[in-house]
């Protein structure tokens, strides 16, 4: 969408709930008139237009220029966009992938997919103008999600379920005329896609989570927890798979796994406080003492925990020694204190409180995972969550739309976003409808829309399985792998005096390239990799780093790299010409694993 309006100086949760009331109340009106000025366009100069200023314009018209529209709600439009920006979801823009459910590309697909086969009839534009109706009040709601808490807490779920009523409003069969498809259900899974896939500023996210943990009954967050790990579960399989495609290189591989990892450190803390949270539940329900009356639940909350694990079985089972590196973000974990020296802020305290919690959870219940993962088992040919890739969830929310338009006449009954991630029911109709959506037709350079591979599930699933059961078989150790611990030798000093200064650091291999700085020529830079600045304050907010500093005017960095390419295979790393500054903090987010190396240490 263009850019939005400033915020506004106060926002009225109230006044948007009865926008919506009323987009819903008029929606006939509007879905004709989105038929009339949008896709009743054959032969016109619109039909020719591909600028989204002017689709935009037309499609905001088509609600918020209605006849009779009180002006006090026509004064809304753009505020809660306008919101979601003030809070800090600040989208990039990428060619490759969809970072949002765009109601504007759906409109120009449906010209490029019409004017290569058959521009339809009224009833099939009709029947279209719904899927762009569905997918516009779908924004509206994903905005309002995130100011459920604007006033506080306490009201967050009376206002979720106020959401809640309006979309169970839009996906009554009866209002939906023209073959309106049912996009999503539950109103919690928006709390997630609201927050966009790429964004320039990563601290909106943890500001969500701390808010969602401070809210709502036990079930109502929990249905938000399973909703989050499903999608980061589904996502960070996606990127993996896509990778090794591009790459023909196994899913496995460490210069893969290291990419992948180095751009999801915030997706997998995130992902993890989703799982502390049902790991909890599924605790508690495991020991009922009658679990036959609590079966579909444990079961339910076993597909949610088992996907978002399976992403990164490494990470998440065998490796826990190196999951707290893998997830830290310096720059919302670690704080100077007034003398200099860097410590962890409440946001960092916080995140190793979970990282603890989840190791204590997942060393005790791995076992009954493996139990239940068993009963959740994708079947040969058969449909599985395992076995899909899509990108971006707004990419597979834009591909449930665009089968509607491929397939007008195709009815899935009531299968929907959620339904996707589902590894039980309807598996036959979801198979057909996984068919149908790989099959959906691409623009020149595009990847494909959705991929789902009962072969990929099968060899994700047999990972998962295997590490479940090799952490329950050592379940107090922080490495159930069959490589060793591995550590990273730290020096000051140059590589030479380096390895001299400790027999310790003699079988230890130089990982100075994945050492990062942006000073040029000298002999501390010897060996390192050169940055600009502004690429290393990119990565750095990105979390891409174990540790970084400025040291007189030049920065330095520590690539996660390391942890995948020489840990993670039992391989000991050694950093030479480390700046102290930079190794304070290597200290406090590799716990553990980092040896100092000094002139006393070898006297």
């Amino acid at each position: 969408m263009p850019d939005s309006p400033n915020p506004p100086a106060s926002f009225s949760f109230s006044a948007h709930v009865g926008l919506l009331d009323q987009f819903l109340v008029r929606r006939v009106e509007i879905v004709e008139r989105i038929e009339d000025n949008l896709l009743n366009v054959r032969g016109k100069e619109t039909e020719r237009i591909r600028s989204r200023l002017h689709f935009h314009r037309l499609l905001n018209d088509c609600f918020f220029a209605l006849p009779g529209l009180a002006s006090q709600l026509a004064r809304l439009k753009g505020q809660a966009a306008a919101m979601h920006l003030a809070d800090g979801f600040e989208p990039i823009q990428l060619d490759r992938f969809s970072i949002e459910f765009d109601p504007l590309d759906l409109i120009i697909r449906a010209y490029e997919h019409w004017g290569a086969s058959r521009w339809p009839g009224r009833s099939s534009r009709l029947a279209w103008a719904q899927i762009i109706y569905s997918t516009f009040l779908i924004r509206q709601l994903e905005n309002l999600t995130l100011r459920i808490w604007d006033e506080g807490t306490d009201l967050a779920g009376d206002r979720l379920d106020q959401l809640q009523a309006l979309l169970d409003r839009l996906n009554d069969p009866g209002s939906r005329a023209g073959g309106g498809a049912v996009l999503v259900r539950d109103v919690r899974w928006l709390v997630q896609t609201a927050q966009g896939a790429l964004t320039k500023h990563i601290e909106p996210y943890f500001r969500v989570a701390e808010r969602v943990s401070a809210s709502f009954t036990d079930s109502v967050r929990l249905g938000l927890h399973a909703a989050g790990a499903k999608l980061a579960g589904g996502h960070l399989r996606s990127q993996v798979r896509y990778r090794s495609l591009e790459t023909s290189r196994p899913i496995d591989d460490a210069e893969n796994l290291a990419i992948a990892r180095n751009s999801n450190s915030m997706d997998t803390a995130l992902l993890l406080r989703d799982l502390v949270a049902l790991l909890k539940s599924y605790d508690h329900v495991s020991a009922a003492a009658d679990q036959t009356l609590d079966s579909d639940a444990r079961i339910d909350l076993a597909d949610a925990i088992l996907q978002g694990i399976s992403s990164d079985t490494e990470l998440f089972l065998t490796r826990l020694d190196l999951l707290a590196p893998a997830t830290m973000i310096e720059h919302l974990f670690i704080e100077d204190r007034a003398n200099g020296h860097p410590q962890l802020t409440p946001l960092g305290r916080a995140h190793l409180n979970y990282l603890a919690e989840y190791r204590a959870s997942i060393g005790r219940l791995a076992g009954h995972l493996k139990d239940d993962a068993l009963l959740l088992a994708p079947a040969p040919e058969a449909y599985s969550p395992y076995g899909i890739s899509y990108g971006f969830a707004a990419d597979l929310l834009s591909n449930l739309a665009l089968d509607k338009l491929i397939s007008p006449s195709s009815s899935w009954g009531a299968l929907s976003f959620e339904d996707v991630f589902a590894s039980r029911g309807n598996l036959e109709a979801k198979l057909t409808r996984a068919k149908a959506l790989a099959a959906l037709p691409k623009r020149p350079g595009e990847q494909d829309h959705f991929y789902h591979s009962s072969g990929f599930a099968a060899e994700i699933f047999d990972r998962l399985v295997a590490a479940l059961e090799a952490r329950s078989l050592r379940s107090s150790d922080a490495n159930s792998s069959s490589h060793r611990d591995g550590r990273i030798y730290v020096s000051a000093e140059c590589e030479s005096i380096a390895r001299s200064s400790a027999a310790l650091a003699a079988g230890a291999v130089s990982a100075d390239e994945y050492c990062f700085t942006s000073h040029r020529g000298g002999s501390l830079s010897e060996g390192k990799t050169f940055l600009p600045i502004s690429q290393i304050l990119l990565d750095r907010n990105e979390g891409r780093y174990l540790a970084s500093a400025q040291c007189d005017g030049e920065w330095f960095a520590v690539s996660k790299f390391i942890l995948t390419i020489f840990l993670c295979r039992g391989t000991d790393a050694l950093l030479s010409a480390v700046p102290p500054k930079v190794i304070e903090v290597l200290l406090l987010t590799c716990p553990g694993l980092i040896v100092p190396l000094t002139t006393e240490r070898a006297t």
